[in-house]
């Protein structure tokens, strides 16, 4: 099963670091959208989530940083194997704020150099230790200082946002709707679908139509796993008015039917 911590239930203990494995599982309903006035920040080893940080989605993949500055809504919409840590601290668990990564104040996303990989892992596995010792605060703010030391070194320019791909990234895992086509997300949009397709993919390396099945998936598996909801109606739910196609696509893409993938948990 996914071992997805939600940071905002440990505010009140300084700072906090847990680790993340998802096991493939395909969406965090445990991480609900939430403000805190403490930094959060979320490293991936390997995998991929999508994000929601500041009303913006971010994709992060294995190797890279993402740092959210207190007062910002920050929740998980979807992720596939990731693994890595997340965690938060207050500004007071600092000695000094001369960060970059902090000081922006904005969403910061960074890739880490492979040949920095090992080093960004070791000092979050010594924090997710010293987490665990009441009596590790110093050591605790030396390698938090060294982290932000790393993830300034990694910056480069900010992030270029598309509001095109925003929205519509915002709309496909929109749970409170039902999942369409690209051309109903396009027409919904006031776009294209090719031009749709075309802005998503140079944003996000994946098509609309990449993003909407990995949103019909993401949620055939919840529902699979988590209520005992009928196939047929779990197709239904995902966007399909052919059970039998949707059998198709969840074999194509998990390696099971849908029967077998939910008596396998």
């Amino acid at each position: 099963m996914a071992d997805f911590h939600n940071p905002h239930g440990h505010m009140g203990a300084g700072f906090v670091v847990r680790r993340l494995d998802t096991a493939g599982y395909g969406m965090a309903p445990q991480i609900p959208a939430a403000v805190t006035q403490n930094t959060c920040f979320l490293y991936l080893s390997g995998g991929e989530l999508l994000a929601d940080a500041g009303a913006e989605p971010f994709i992060v993949h294995g190797g890279e940083l993402l740092v959210i500055p207190g007062g910002t809504e920050f929740s998980v919409k979807y992720y596939d194997g990731s693994t890595g840590y997340m965690g938060t601290f207050p500004d007071s668990f600092l000695d000094n704020m001369n960060y970059r990564v902090l000081q922006s104040r904005q969403v910061v996303q960074v890739t880490v150099p492979e040949s920095d990989a090992g080093l960004v892992e070791r000092l979050l596995e010594r924090l997710l230790r010293a987490g665990e010792d009441a009596g590790s605060g110093k050591l605790a703010v030396s390698a938090l200082g060294l982290f932000l030391e790393l993830a300034d070194s990694f910056m480069t320019g900010p992030a270029v946002r598309n509001v095109l791909c925003s929205r519509f990234l915002d709309m496909v895992f929109d749970r409170s709707c039902g999942i369409i086509a690209v051309s109903g997300y396009a027409r919904r949009l006031g776009v294209t679908p090719n031009h749709l397709n075309r802005t998503v993919k140079r944003c996000t390396g994946r098509s609309a139509g990449d993003w909407v099945d990995l949103s019909r998936l993401a949620l055939a598996k919840h529902l699979l796993r988590r209520t005992g909801m009928p196939v047929i109606d779990v197709a239904a739910a995902a966007g399909f008015d052919d059970q039998s196609y949707f059998s198709r696509f969840f074999k194509r893409h998990t390696g099971l039917t849908p029967t077998d993938f939910r008596g396998d948990v």
